[in-house]
């Protein structure tokens, strides 16, 4: 990330690791020597690499798929997006999935239809593990689960030799 010395307006980088769990740091401008405080980013979407990130259809047209998430931030829709549902009642781009961990943040990116989380429209809202949501007649389960040792890597090859 860059900031800029509210005073004179030089820019500098900051790499995200200085902070260390700190909200704030303390800089100095190189140029005229003012003090200022550099706020940390909010937190940056991501997916634990022990973990899988799903989403599950139980209702709709699509009942049945499962998606699972292997970037942090996805947007569903009807075309075009990283995860198409065939719905008529879904807008081509209709909500995103930022993934912060084990909790994820559903975000309405201002259909006409709207974007459920219980009975209740919303335009932002936290999910975790087993949360559903509405998006037209689709109805989604948002799931986290812990990775199987061995997940993902080519199961193990006999190797016979003769003698």
């Amino acid at each position: 990330m860059t900031t800029e010395c509210p005073h004179c307006g030089a820019q500098y980088p900051v790499k995200e690791q200085e902070f260390a769990g700190q909200a704030r740091l303390q800089a100095q401008c190189q140029q005229c020597n003012s003090s200022f405080v550099i706020n940390a980013p909010p937190e940056l979407p991501h997916i634990p690499a022990d973990q899988t990130v799903a989403l599950a259809v139980i209702e709709g047209p699509a009942r049945g798929q499962v998606f699972k998430l292997t970037k942090p931030r996805v947007i569903l829709g009807r075309s075009g997006s990283d995860i198409v549902l065939y719905d008529p009642e879904i807008s081509r781009k209709h909500c995103a999935i930022e993934v912060h961990g084990s909790t994820a943040v559903l975000i309405d990116l201002g259909t006409t239809n709207g974007t459920f989380v219980g009975k209740k429209s919303i335009r932002k809202s936290e999910l975790k593990n087993m949360s559903k949501f509405r998006i037209g007649s689709t109805t989604m389960l948002f799931t986290v689960t812990d990775k199987k040792a061995g997940e993902g890597a080519p199961p193990p090859t006999l190797v016979v030799k003769r003698q």
